[in-house]
């Protein structure tokens, strides 16, 4: 908990006008008391200087995500910037369709069925095409280097077939 200090006390503190201040306060920032008939507002220092710096954060990388408040309750400027990210990516997205640098999901569950069945295929016929061989060998560290060749053949021929 920081000190407690009033609208005009915290305008001067970080060289704003006190209209700043309420500003501030409007958009979300924590006050620590006061403000009622004849009350004048209380601002803890800390609190508000942590606001301060996690809203330029979130205006300066765009990360909406604490711009709600406790009660789940969105401000109207906290409204606005999620409205101006989503519009940013809507058109992100068109434009990465129009040079397409996007793919629509069916081709790319086609594409990963293809790779999954060459794949397969290969695999499947490891133990036929490797059986013979493996059978007359004594050396683990031949076996070893028999199935490493076989695996980096099955590598080859599914990224060829994928080409």
């Amino acid at each position: 908990m920081g000190e407690i200090v009033s609208r005009k006390m915290f305008a001067k503190m970080v060289g704003k006008s006190e209209r700043w201040v309420g500003k501030w306060i409007d958009e979300g920032m924590p006050i620590a008391g006061g403000g009622g008939k004849g009350r004048p507002l209380e601002i803890d220092t800390e609190d508000a200087i942590d606001w301060l710096i996690r809203r330029e954060v979130r205006r300066q990388i765009g990360d909406d995500d604490d711009d709600l408040d406790e009660d789940g309750v969105g401000s109207a400027s906290a409204e606005d910037r999620l409205l101006k990210k989503a519009r940013r990516e809507k058109l992100q997205i068109e434009i990465d369709k129009e040079r397409r640098r996007l793919v629509p999901l069916d081709a790319v569950g086609r594409i990963l069925h293809a790779v999954g069945a060459v794949f397969a295929t290969q695999l499947d016929s490891l133990s036929s095409r490797c059986a013979s061989d493996l059978a007359v060998i004594d050396d683990p560290a031949k076996v070893r280097e028999r199935l490493h060749t076989e695996t980096r053949r099955i590598r080859g021929s599914t990224a060829e077939r994928l080409d």
